[in-house]
């Protein structure tokens, strides 16, 4: 099965890394520097006091027709809209697999003209050291479920998944996403703004109880979810990643844009919808987007 990864970062690394030992998996980067790096070192993953490296395909990205089983789009939310004339030029058969955080996207997602779309919901941590290298930090499971269309090659995928990069398949991919959302909210933002590791936000009472306060509001926003999601289990997943620094702080450190908008933007636009008031979730994107321009210059 012919796969095709789009994105160079820590996610799509990590599946290039771990499908590659079993698919035919090609990774479609930007930069000719990190295509040459991939091409003669291939994709180095440490886990753990071991390491493995795979060698898979590499290519340059560009606004030609490829030919895959499937695709699986690992870019970042704000990368998506430069990705749509290479995404229309693709068959439109062909399942796309969409792999960001947050739930911004979703609209731009469905106005796309392919007829098999899928969202997905990774658990993995990842941290890319360079252009070939990362650490699989964090062992999760990847969820999946339908957006419209048919599993297609999917299936295939799921049914030949390696046992240490599982895959699972759901039922509703909103619920999914508001499920993964939820731990978003409760986890990136805050470190970004304290620059702690996920376990001292379960640790620092402060902390712990800004978490307390951002569930109660999500559940004003989304309250059928609290048959989905509980403030426990949230709490659960802090203690299990506690050493793990979140995406959001390693784009804060690293002066890069973060993807607050598609994980509390979206969120105030629908307070402001539904006239819900929602000060905390408010003060804290206010915070991520002003230390987020600083870095990028003011």
């Amino acid at each position: 099965m012919k796969i095709g990864i789009i994105g160079g970062g820590a996610v799509g690394l990590l599946f290039a890394g771990y499908l590659g030992q079993k698919f035919d998996v090609t990774l479609i980067v930007r930069r000719e520097l990190q295509l040459q790096s991939l091409l003669m070192n291939g994709i180095t993953v440490h886990k753990g006091g071991s390491s493995f490296t795979t060698r898979v395909d590499s290519d340059l990205l560009t606004e030609v027709s490829m030919k895959f089983d499937f695709v699986i789009v690992a870019v970042k939310e704000y990368d998506l809209k430069p990705l749509e004339k290479v995404l229309e030029l693709m068959d439109k058969n062909q399942p796309l697999l969409f792999l960001q955080n947050g739930i911004g996207h979703l609209e731009w997602v469905e106005s796309l003209p392919h007829h098999n779309l899928l969202a997905g919901s990774v658990e993995h941590g990842a941290l890319k050291e360079n252009d070939h290298v990362l650490h699989h930090l964090g062992v999760g499971k990847t969820n999946l479920a339908l957006i419209k269309g048919e599993w297609g090659a999917v299936e295939e995928l799921v049914s030949q998944s390696i046992p240490s990069f599982p895959f699972l398949l759901k039922q509703d991919f909103e619920e999914m996403l508001l499920t993964k959302l939820f731990v978003n909210v409760l986890i990136n933002p805050l470190t970004a703004l304290t620059r702690v590791r996920n376990g001292k936000l379960v640790e620092n009472p402060h902390l712990h109880q800004l978490q307390r306060d951002l569930f109660q509001e999500l559940l004003l926003l989304y309250p059928h979810m609290e048959r989905n999601v509980s403030f426990e289990g949230v709490v659960e997943i802090c203690n299990n990643t506690y050493e793990n620094r979140s995406s959001m702080l390693k784009d804060i450190e690293s002066e890069r844009k973060t993807e607050i908008e598609s994980i509390l933007g979206v969120l105030l636009e629908k307070a402001q919808r539904e006239h819900h008031f929602v000060p905390i979730m408010n003060v804290v994107y206010r915070l991520v987007k002003g230390i987020e321009r600083e870095g990028l210059g003011g």
